[in-house]
């Protein structure tokens, strides 16, 4: 059980307590659907403050393993069947690999940043063996179309929410960038390339090759939300994508068929086309005032 040094020299105690909790989820020691104990049974369990307790369960939910909080409520395990596992599960599933390869069609870069930076962090802590190489491509809707959505609900002319989509894409975008070449700087990884391209468009689904023989594909829906935190104080009612689930196809997997192989095989063709013939390299320096301001 982590203690307050978490388990090892250099580990965070929350990490080291969010790993724990990940391996009960993912063991199904903790189902879906079961509230964790409360955070002072926690806080005793792991010998910990209430803020260290608090960074790990916002950890697991960054990562979909945990709903999102209510105030007064304890934490419970999101409600997800088997073979709908959130991206952090597959993300280290695939860096246990010895060469690692992602090509991403993404909205944004946010759970997949988050992702890989968990097992950068293991990494670096020595908590995980590094592959010999990592080569990512993720393609993104460009930072100069005026895309379709997000748009506020009662002014489609606002430019607010289109411009929060680019900062977002740019700031998640450049995160994983810099904890993937981070590896590399520190000599920690022998090879790694990350290269990011942006596409006229905005996806109809998500989809994430991974070390070219899994494919996760989830779908976006057009829902009414609130875009906060403006310079402003305004709060935005907007239209925006948004997609949860993810569903998994492995060619490795027993009793693959021919019809399944041969859709892997369209989709690494119509990415393979998109990033030869239509995107372009994409500007991760945010322009000055280009959060939300239009």
């Amino acid at each position: 059980m982590p203690t307050e040094r978490g388990g090892g020299d250099d580990l965070p105690q929350y990490r080291s307590i969010a790993d724990d909790l990940r391996n009960q989820i993912l063991e199904g020691r903790l189902p879906a659907g079961q509230t964790l104990p409360k955070q002072h049974q926690l806080q005793r369990r792991y010998g910990v403050g209430r803020g260290t307790i608090q960074s790990a369960q916002q950890m697991l939910r960054d990562e979909g393993l945990l709903e999102e909080g209510a105030p007064g409520r304890a934490a419970r395990v999101a409600n997800r069947t088997t073979n709908l596992q959130p991206l952090a599960h597959h993300i280290t599933r695939a860096f246990a690999a010895r060469h690692v390869t992602l090509d991403v069609w993404s909205l944004t870069t946010e759970q997949l940043s988050k992702a890989v930076q968990n097992e950068v962090e293991a990494i670096r802590e020595g908590r995980r063996r590094a592959p010999e190489s990592i080569t990512v491509r993720v393609l993104l809707p460009d930072l100069v179309t005026d895309h379709p959505y997000p748009r506020h609900v009662d002014d489609p002319a606002d430019r607010r929410p289109l411009l929060r989509l680019r900062h977002v894409i740019r700031t998640y975008a450049g995160a994983l960038e810099h904890s993937l070449t981070l590896l590399a700087e520190r000599g920690l990884v022998e090879q790694v390339s990350v290269a990011i391209r942006g596409l006229p468009t905005i996806p109809g689904e998500k989809r994430y090759l991974i070390n070219g023989t899994e494919m996760l594909t989830g779908y976006y829906s057009l829902e009414r939300g609130q875009m906060q935190n403006n310079p402003d104080g305004a709060s935005l009612d907007v239209l925006e994508l948004r997609s949860d689930d993810l569903f998994a196809s492995s060619l490795t997997a027993e009793g693959t068929s021919a019809l399944e192989r041969a859709r892997f095989e369209q989709v690494v063709r119509w990415f393979e086309s998109r990033w030869d013939q239509v995107a372009r390299p994409l500007p991760l320096a945010d322009e000055p005032g280009s959060q939300i301001r239009g």
